[in-house]
Order: structure tokens, then sequence, then C-alpha cells
């Protein structure tokens, strides 16, 4: 068997492809988790987490069908 670069940087590839298009999918609610700790009030906290209430996990539909 003989070692292959080629397959090895192909699957690198998918593998980045994947994080990248889930960074992007799943943009608005990621950044506000990323946010959330230095947010300065309950209140600003409770504010950043009603914005995306509404469709928290609506925009994560595509893994269930296209997985």
């Amino acid at each position: 068997m003989e070692f292959s670069p080629a397959l090895t940087l192909a699957w690198a590839a998918i593998i980045v492809f994947g994080v990248v298009v889930y960074v992007i999918l799943d943009g608005f609610d990621l950044g506000i988790g990323i946010l959330f700790p230095f947010a300065r009030s309950h209140e600003d906290r409770d504010i950043m987490m009603n914005s995306i209430a509404p469709v928290w996990d609506g925009n994560e539909t595509w893994l269930v069908l296209g997985g």
C-alpha cells in the first residue's frame, strides 16, 4: 500500500469545507454565543437571547435534510 498525499489533502479539504459551511450557516447564533460572556449586564444577555430565540435552530434544518 502506497502513501497518497492527494487522499490526505482531499479529506482535509472536505473537513475544512464542512467547518466553513457550518460557521457560515450557523453564523448569527454562533456569534451570539461567542459574544455572550462579554455582555455587561443580565439585561444585555436577555436581549441577545431573545433576539435569536424565535429562530434558534431553524437555520440548522439543512443538517437534518442533508445529512
